[in-house]
Parts: structure tokens; sequence; C-alpha cells
């Protein structure tokens, strides 16, 4: 599944329906920034929602960040990668 979502700050619905998905702070997705895997297996983030507010272009460059790890999860099914 792909959630598209655009805004200016996180939702602050996430840390609450999603207690095991590791947030920072202010409320943004704890991603790792290589592969942009999240602390709940088969969750990838990337854009806005772990950056804070930055450009399009960050964002896109995130997305095909994303899909590269995805694809690679898909294949092996090793999320620790």
């Amino acid at each position: 599944m792909i959630i598209v979502a655009v805004g200016t700050s996180a939702n602050p619905i996430v840390q609450s329906t999603t207690p095991d998905l590791k947030t920072t702070r202010k409320g943004y997705i704890d991603a790792n920034p290589e592969t942009l895997r999240t602390s709940k297996p088969g969750v990838f983030a990337g854009g806005d929602i772990v950056t804070g507010a930055a450009t399009v272009i960050l964002a896109m460059g995130a997305g095909r960040k994303a899909a590269q790890s995805i694809h690679e999860y898909l294949a092996t099914g090793d999320w620790e990668g």
C-alpha cells in the first residue's frame, strides 16, 4: 500500500494510531536515511513526514530511494537489510 499525503506538519494521530512506529520529538517519522525503513517492518517513509518541510525535489528523491528499498525488501524479505 502507498499512502500519499500533502501537508506542512506531521499529523498528530500517527503517534496515537501506530505506537510501534518510532517518531521524533517533533512528531515526524523516524526512518533510516539510507533505506527509509522505519521501526515497523514493511513501513517505509520519506519526504516531509521524515525531514520536515523541504523541496519537492528532495521528496522525489526520497520516493526513488524508498522504491529501491521496497523492491529489495520484497525480493529478499529481509527487513534488517
